[in-house]
């Protein structure tokens, strides 16, 4: 190929620098943010020569050629490996004094860039992938293997064009077949054999094993690469390709939780020349547009073991012989127990990551758990946790529709089943059929997978450890306001919610204290924690159907220090507890979350609890916990007002190691704490706070995740999405969801304190308020009293006058004059709490077109 047919293809000035002693060659364009462009082999700058065009009237875009590479030096008898190539990395960048840059990575320029990078992340803007592999090389195919073999490789890739001509070939490294200009660019700086020298260093250089110079240099970059988590990255991804395969990408995903992904189904090696069009846009955008997700420079991940498990571990050294699970079984009025010391439980959690591992789980696989509450729900988890892998939590309660949908989104490599949940399997069999594995709790049977029953065959021996990605588990929010996201449990998030838990909520496991957890993922804390877990026989799609006569038996039989639930069951706990002349006389704490709590329910505990106390900690499934408050607080404290007349709920102050704010509300991305507004006291706004047990993404939601966070230097903000006001004492007072907010022309509606006004009558259960008439008006919508339905519906209009003089008589409500009735509101299943007020709403606006 001649130089001018090439620079018609590649029409950029050449640049040099002397690197290493040698001249290096590359392409500076444009004016900007600089974006560093690092090819693999065996290309050269030239693969970057239509995403240079679609950037460079934006960005200043460098694109080099590695020595022995593209037009920089061949030398003849002079071999370089990567850790070579990473210092030839930092030679060049500080040699032209780029202080900040984004990285674009192909092939194993993404290990020898990303080396440099968790070396020098303060530099590092954002990072983008394409067909990489960083740490994985053992499922390299035998292609590069053969290739890397020292008796032909040399004639593969040296002696002969053979290795060029696979990358170029349809089938192999492209999907299309390319123009013959462009496949000789490609073969242009390796002509002769002399010139095609590093083509082989880099391929032997590939560390297979750690007799290889590279070796030290990819396990240095496998211990450090959490150091990138935390930046914007951009993964493009041909799904063709055979050698940097799906299980690679898989592998990239897992090391970036965070990232957002373009999985591009009809292109190969070189996605760009596959996709040209469709890759270049999407980096153009993911660069110039605000960032998917926010920069932080304090580190949110750990390095090491999963958080809780070590915390498991902790405890099954220190206390073996204590009682870690107690089941009980019903017969009749009382229950008989099947208790379970640290050191049994940690058998078998031992047996069952010897069957994981088997199954084929690795580091970093999802795994989602549709698991009944008891032995088997802490043990598989513990199992996941401790090889490495990420447990998935979902609220049965959500509802199948939304079920599968977060199954899908989740994209698990395995699922653990109770025999209940297996059915799911059964009547959708499409959405399973990519797992690596399927775990059946219980026995065997045709068509689940592995059971727990074989599992608990193999050895109870310790596995070495395996050390965690960052991540601890993902838990999908139960989208009663809109679609269930995957929140991210980083180390660090999960090691503070413990202390908390310790520290600030009082657990202790020093007099063997024993737990009720009526929320069973709260057990996986707990026994972390040392304390016994006894699991109530609750259903946990269907909590409101306990049995309150159960629960007390077992609080006041085994003497249990804590527990955790809903309001609603608390409600339900409680009012059995009067009717029945019952005390809950062991109790030091009872917590309460997840929706207001009445102040019936606080003063119907207030007479049950012999010394201790009922709290309300107010958080969200991505902030856990952000206040607490004690019942006597409430009872003590004389509500204060916002400035325009709404009463919310008090939920108390921020715990000591978390900051609480409001500011005007906004539905755009607010990409720094600089850019908000924020309110004084007592003025009704957004909620955001900050702290380290507060999330920092949601999984593989890169948009949600950015309108969530606000970045403040090194820390963020999440919204709550939530709004509410703070009093000149630091309490914090709810005031509904954001979402259930209704603005008309004259003023705004807030949830929470509207509904109040027409809750206190006799003849309401509950309200929702609702936008009508496309948001020109609001509406009441009313759940009778259980048992005064017929009685409500035949004297509708009475009632409804009833509601106008409630109405009237609060500023806040004055005017509103439209009611209907819905005989049993639409809610979660968990809480009983969170009205789906998006379907009462359709209700409502369907109703009013039909009778038009």
């Amino acid at each position: 190929m001649q130089k001018e047919r090439l620079k018609k293809l590649f029409p950029f000035d050449s640049h040099f620098l002397t690197i290493a002693g040698h001249k290096m060659h590359y392409v500076d364009e444009g004016k900007g943010p600089v974006v560093i462009m690092i090819h693999g082999n065996p290309t050269w700058s030239f693969m970057y020569r239509n995403l240079i065009t679609a950037l460079k009237d934006q960005y200043r875009v460098i694109a080099l050629d590695m020595i022995g590479a593209g037009l920089s030096d061949h030398p003849k008898n002079t071999h370089f490996t990567a850790s070579d190539r990473i210092e030839h990395l930092r030679e060049f960048i500080d040699k032209l004094g780029l202080t900040r840059f984004s990285l674009i990575m192909h092939d194993w320029g993404g290990s020898i860039a990303s080396a440099y990078a968790v070396d020098n992340v303060e530099k590092i803007e954002k990072l983008v992938y394409l067909n990489t592999t960083l740490t994985d090389v053992d499922s390299l195919p035998k292609l590069i293997k053969r290739a890397a073999s020292p008796r032909i490789g040399k004639y593969l890739t040296k002696y002969t064009k053979w290795f060029l001509r696979v990358m170029t070939t349809p089938g192999m490294g492209v999907v299309k077949k390319l123009p013959k200009d462009v496949k000789k660019g490609f073969f242009y700086p390796y002509n002769t054999i002399a010139r095609r020298t590093a083509i082989w260093d880099f391929v032997s250089d590939i560390p297979f094993s750690s007799n290889y110079d590279s070796y030290a240099r990819m396990l240095h970059l496998r211990e450090n690469i959490k150091r990138l988590a935390n930046l914007p990255i951009q993964i493009v991804w041909g799904m063709k390709d055979p050698c940097f395969h799906e299980g690679m990408l898989k592998q990239l995903k897992n090391h970036f939780p965070q990232a957002s992904v373009l999985e591009i189904q009809d292109a190969s090696h070189l996605v760009l020349e596959d996709a040209t069009e469709e890759a270049c846009q999407t980096i153009k955008r993911f660069l110039a547009g605000p960032p998917y997700q926010k920069t932080f420079d304090k580190p949110l991940y750990d390095n090491g073991e999963n958080a809780i498990y070590k915390n498991f571990k902790n405890m099954v050294a220190g206390r073996p012989d204590a009682t870690a699970i107690i089941i009980p079984t019903f017969k009749g009025h009382k229950a008989t127990y099947n208790k379970i010391s640290f050191s049994s439980l940690n058998d078998i959690v031992n047996r069952y990551q010897n069957g994981l591992v088997e199954a084929g789980l690795k580091c970093g696989d999802k795994v989602v758990m549709l698991v009944s509450p008891g032995v088997d729900f802490l043990a598989l988890s513990y199992a996941v946790m401790g090889r490495g892998g990420i447990p998935i939590f979902l609220d049965p309660g959500m509802g199948i529709e939304k079920l599968i949908y977060c199954i899908k989104s989740a994209k698990p490599e395995g699922f653990i089943f109770s025999s209940k949940a297996n059915l799911l399997k059964m009547k959708y069999p499409t959405i399973f059929r990519k797992a690596k594995f399927h775990i059946t709790v219980g026995k065997w049977y045709p068509g689940a997978g592995i059971s727990t029953k074989s599992m608990s065959k193999y050895s109870s021996d310790e596995l070495p450890v395996a050390l965690s990605n960052g991540t601890s588990l993902i838990a999908y929010t139960s989208g009663a306001t809109g679609t269930p996201k995957g929140v991210i449990y980083t180390d660090v998030m999960m090691n503070e919610q413990i202390r908390i838990f310790r520290d600030v909520f009082g657990f202790s496991s020093e007099n063997f204290e024993k737990d009720l957890p009526l929320l069973p993922v709260f057990s996986l804390f707990t026994v972390a924690l040392g304390i016994c877990s006894v699991f109530p026989p609750v259903d946990p799609a269907k909590p409101l159907e306990l049995d309150p006569e159960e629960i007390v038996y077992l609080i006041n039989d085994l003497n249990i220090s804590y527990s955790f639930g809903s309001p609603a069951l608390w409600k339900k706990i409680s009012r059995y507890c009067v009717d029945n002349e019952k005390l809950l006389g062991s109790l030091k704490k009872i917590f309460m979350a997840g929706a207001p709590v009445q102040r019936e329910t606080l003063e119907c505990l207030k007479t049950l609890l012999k010394d201790g106390e009922a709290t309300t900690p107010y958080g969200a499934t991505e902030a856990l916990p952000v206040t607490l408050i004690s019942m006597d607080e409430i009872l003590n404290t004389t509500p204060q007002m916002a400035v325009t007349g709404e009463q919310g709920v008090l939920v108390g102050k921020q715990i000591s190691s978390m900051r609480v704010g409001i500011i005007k509300a906004s539905d755009e991305v607010i990409d720094d704490i600089k850019d908000v507004t924020w309110l004084p006291n007592y003025q009704i706004g957004e909620v955001i706070v900050s702290g380290l047990n507060v999330s920092p993404a949601y999984f593989e939601k890169p948009e949600a995740t950015n309108l969530a966070k606000i970045k403040d230097g090194s820390a963020f903000w999440h919204r709550m999405g939530d709004m509410g006001y703070l009093d000149n004492e630091g309490n914090l007072y709810f005031c509904g969801r954001k979402a259930h907010a209704v603005t008309t022309k004259d003023k705004v509606y807030y949830s929470v304190p509207t509904e109040a006004v027409f809750n206190v009558h006799e003849s309401v259960a509950r309200s929702a308020l609702v936008g009508i008439n496309n948001g020109e008006d609001v509406a009441i919508v009313i759940e009778p009293v259980a048992s005064k339905w017929k009685e409500v519906i035949h004297n509708k209009e009475q009632i409804i006058s009833e509601l106008k003089e409630l109405a009237n008589s609060n500023p806040i409500t004055a005017g509103i004059d439209k009611f209907y009735f819905y005989k049993s509101f639409p809610v979660d299943g968990r809480h009983n709490a969170k009205i789906f007020r998006d379907q009462l709403e359709t209700w409502v606006n369907d109703l009013i077109k039909k009778n038009k």
